[in-house]
């Protein structure tokens, strides 16, 4: 006679399956898409907090992996790990700043939101974020990532970018003046928009995640052009964007090397 399933531990399955697709997500989503009741996620979640697989958002009630989960597979991604050591730093730089900022992370040739204050930034209009995509080229974060990319996967990109159908990413197939952002962010050290034609009514500043010589994601902040001008933008933001981004580095140092 076989044993009996444990039914319980099947649910734990599904939600983490689940919370390793979305990347991190509420109960009330996580719920939708397990169809799990409400009551189940609850008290799986606070398992899994408990135990010290998934942690909370220090911006929002959203749940997301920690390194813990890597001890059980190899479906843990650095992407997840980045935004949970990234989340309490990236909730003290919204308070030092107000705009709201996020962690963006590569996703094939899209950039994807991992990680936001949307929510809770004081001078926030957009807060349903996490999980967005930007384009490459297109975005702060984007160039941010692309420019200081390793060469041989900057160029890689750029190749797939340049046959993209895309609209997004026609710019990659202008392969001179891709060359001049590109040289003119690794001169400043950052990635800057002001309007454009995706988001006309913001303006950013992006800063490469880099450990082992890996660009493992990208900080940014996000502000209303009609509030403040570019070089405003950069005078208030830039300065915390850089300090947020080096404690991240080495809260991932320190993590990694413990």
């Amino acid at each position: 006679m076989e044993p009996k399933p444990i039914r319980a531990f099947t649910r734990g399955l599904t939600l983490l399956a689940a919370l390793n697709q979305l990347g991190n997500a509420s109960a009330l989503t996580l719920a939708r898409e397990t169809g799990l009741p409400r009551a189940t996620i609850y008290r799986l979640l606070q398992t899994l907090l408990n135990d010290g697989y998934i942690g909370r958002g220090g911006a929002d009630d959203r749940f997301h992996l920690l390194f813990k989960v890597k001890t059980l597979s190899g479906g843990f991604e650095d992407e997840h790990w980045i935004t949970a050591v990234a989340g309490p730093a990236l909730a003290e730089l919204t308070q030092r700043v107000s705009w709201p900022c996020d962690i963006v992370t590569l996703d094939g040739l899209k950039m994807i939101i991992r990680d936001t204050t949307h929510p809770v930034a004081p001078l926030s209009i957009d807060h349903n974020m996490v999980g967005r995509t930007l384009p490459i080229l297109g975005s702060a974060s984007g160039l941010a990532y692309i420019a200081f990319a390793p060469p041989q996967e900057r160029e890689t990109l750029l190749e797939m970018l340049a046959s993209s159908d895309d609209a997004q990413d026609a710019l990659a197939r202008d392969r001179g003046q891709v060359a001049r952002l590109i040289t003119a962010t690794r001169r400043r050290g950052y990635a800057g928009r002001q309007g454009g034609t995706i988001w006309p009514h913001t303006g950013a500043v992006a800063l490469p995640i880099r450990a082992r010589k890996r660009v493992l994601g990208c900080i940014s902040t996000i502000w209303m052009a009609r509030a403040m001008d570019y070089e405003e933008g950069l005078r208030r933001c830039l300065a915390p964007l850089r300090e947020t981004r080096m404690l991240i580095e080495q809260r991932l140092t320190t993590d990694r090397a413990g």
